[in-house]
């Protein structure tokens, strides 16, 4: 099965005509580290549901410890709650710079046992091949799409010896999209079982700044963070929970600063 995925690099789609194009299953980024949520999540799910493609849903992993992996699947299922995800949530397993192999098992192990505790899916598993060959014989309980660019079939050298998706390329053209776009191949291994919508057992409370969309701000010479919260229609404590580790007597012009989409004070 022909598919893609996205995020908010690939700008507007137009759905209908990648659905033309003859791809038939859409993975599309909801959610990154601790609070991001993709600013094109919820718009992409519904013109590719709308466009009569199947949908998935992936999560960038970020956490440098068990405790924040967990708190990240929390909060990826909680950005996804009442959606109807086609394929299985999926762990998007690539920033692990820094990483021994022993903490990159036990922090995609905490984040993929989080997404069952906090949903009602069976998630899976992206990683480059390189990736796949550090994770140990747990893993192989979840469905693995492997990235491998330039070979005629992925290596399988790694613990599941198959694969449920392959990402071929991240240079792929598909009608509908502007400029590159990642292409994959998927078999019946990543869909959803039952294709359910899915359902949410945490709390807003323990994924801390999970649900908020955001958008980004880039502070200007002579920002305050008063300013920054008068200009963008936020408080300051909001700035404060959204940007942990801002110091608020120590903003700096280019400074990047996430601000919580919401109703303007």
């Amino acid at each position: 099965m022909e598919g893609i995925d996205v995020s908010q690099w690939q700008g507007y789609i137009d759905f209908e005509a990648v659905e033309r194009a003859g791809i038939r299953l859409v993975y599309i980024r909801a959610s990154e580290g601790g609070s991001l949520v993709d600013p094109f999540f919820y718009r992409n799910y519904a013109n590719a549901k709308n466009a009569g493609l199947s949908v998935g849903f992936y999560h960038y992993l970020k956490a440098r410890s068990v405790g924040s992996a967990r708190q990240e699947a929390c909060h990826f299922v909680s950005v996804t709650e009442g959606l109807v995800p086609d394929g299985r949530l999926v762990l998007d397993l690539e920033d692990v710079a820094g990483l021994t192999a022993g903490e990159v098992n036990e922090i995609a192990l905490a984040f993929l046992l989080g997404v069952e505790e906090y949903s009602n899916q069976s998630p899976a598993i992206y990683a480059d091949a390189r990736t796949a060959a550090v994770l140990d014989d747990t893993f192989t309980a979840w469905p693995l799409w492997i990235a491998q660019y330039g070979v005629d079939a992925p290596d399988t050298d790694h613990p599941w010896h198959d694969w449920a998706g392959w990402q071929y390329t991240d240079r792929g053209r598909v009608a509908g999209i502007q400029g590159n776009v990642d292409r994959d191949v998927f078999r019946p291994e990543i869909r959803n079982p039952g294709a359910v919508a899915v359902e949410f057992r945490g709390t807003k409370t323990l994924c801390g700044e999970s649900g908020v969309e955001y958008r980004v701000y880039r502070a200007k010479p002579g920002d305050t963070l008063h300013s920054i919260a008068q200009h963008n229609g936020v408080t300051q404590e909001m700035l404060v929970e959204s940007n942990r580790g801002v110091i608020p007597g120590m903003i700096y012009a280019g400074q990047l600063f996430q601000i919580p989409f919401g109703p303007k004070l």
